[in-house]
């Protein structure tokens, strides 16, 4: 009588056993999910540093000359020296290409002074202006040697008169001019933002000026045509 029990049982156990099993083949045969596809993160680096600014010394060296006419005659064997000076300087700069910049320069104004030389050197100094320069160049960029990177260039500058200062020639009066100026210089980096420079200009540039020099009108022509060195730091940014 208890037989049918024990091979009921039996049955419900294989039963059991089967349904496992087929579980089991039917999940092995399911497909695993694909691998999660890689999404591009986006590029946060910030905008190219293309502005810089450059603070530093210059040394204006003086080539200087004149003519000197007296009551609309010139006074032969007459001419003029221009003292040499040194000032602080900015520069603004833009890279417009990776090889090409444009950069303005300015200072806070040196005065200089001018002293009669020739016949005219028993006068002493003549007179004095506070002149304000400012130069527009364009720069090529050599390719960096190192940290080095050289560069060449020209452009113009423009003489500004801030102030006429008396000496020997009462009622002084220098004019503004423009000139022509040829650079070249080498920077030095420090890190991706700071750099040092040494920089050169030779300047082509003549002041027209006018007085009164022992009562009767003095005109006069300086030719002033410095060499101009600087140094300094550099900050792109």
């Amino acid at each position: 009588m208890r037989t049918p029990e024990i091979d009921r049982g039996m049955i419900v156990a294989a039963m059991a056993l089967a349904g496992c099993l087929s579980a089991s083949a039917v999940q092995a045969a399911e497909p695993s999910p694909p691998d999660p596809v890689a999404v591009p993160t986006q590029n946060t680096a910030g905008p190219e540093e293309r502005w810089f600014v450059r603070i530093g010394a210059i040394g204006a060296l003086y080539n200087s000359s004149a003519t000197i006419a007296m009551a609309g005659q010139n006074i032969p064997g007459a001419t003029a020296h221009a003292r040499d000076n040194v000032t602080p300087i900015l520069d603004i700069g833009f890279d417009v290409t990776k090889n090409f910049a444009l950069v303005m320069m300015s200072g806070i104004p040196p005065r200089t002074a001018v002293d009669g030389r020739g016949t005219v050197s028993p006068l002493g100094n003549l007179g004095a202006v506070r002149l304000g320069p400012v130069f527009l160049t364009g720069l090529y960029r050599f390719p960096e040697l190192g940290r080095f990177r050289p560069y060449a260039g020209a452009g113009i500058a423009e003489a500004l008169i801030l102030k006429n200062y008396d000496g020997a020639v009462s009622d002084l009066k220098v004019h503004d001019n423009s000139g022509f100026a040829l650079q070249a210089g080498v920077e030095y980096r420090l890190s991706p933002s700071w750099g040092v420079f040494v920089d050169y200009k030779r300047l082509w540039l003549a002041l027209n000026a006018n007085g009164t020099l022992e009562n009767a009108p003095i005109t006069a022509r300086v030719t002033l045509n410095p060499n101009l060195v600087s140094a300094g730091v550099r900050f792109s940014f």
